[in-house]
């Protein structure tokens, strides 16, 4: 199975991502990669939760909502906009619990564009 195949079984509305590329799958793919670099680059750990710089928490997280939100990663879009809504109420553990829970899916989705990336 390719990565577009199992990105999909992984939840991403591809056809979307597709679309915002104007369906040129090799941008898209080369862009998913640019998506691992992001998580990468702007790291946010659950110990970021822990009574640390919160403003600067907000900018991560922003920027990995609007990664992913680009590019139709639909469930850590959903995970990082209910991260950053809890974040901006002031509500850093829930806003912990809710980071924790799109994290294996993270993983997951990480895992399979590395794989077939450096395939």
């Amino acid at each position: 199975m390719g990565m577009i195949e199992e990105l999909k079984n992984l939840g991403l509305d591809i056809d979307e991502g597709l679309d915002r590329v104007m369906g040129d799958a090799s941008l898209y793919e080369m862009m998913l990669g640019m998506f691992v670099n992001s998580v990468r680059d702007n790291p946010v750990n659950p110990a970021d939760f822990d009574g640390g710089d919160t403003d600067a928490l907000i900018k991560a997280v922003h920027t990995l909502k609007g990664v992913t939100g680009n590019l139709a990663i639909t469930p850590l879009f959903d995970g990082y906009t209910q991260t950053l809504v809890l974040l901006r109420a002031g509500q850093v553990k829930e806003a912990k619990a809710e980071f924790e829970r799109l994290l294996p899916a993270q993983a997951e989705i990480l895992a399979c564009i590395n794989r077939h990336q450096s395939a």
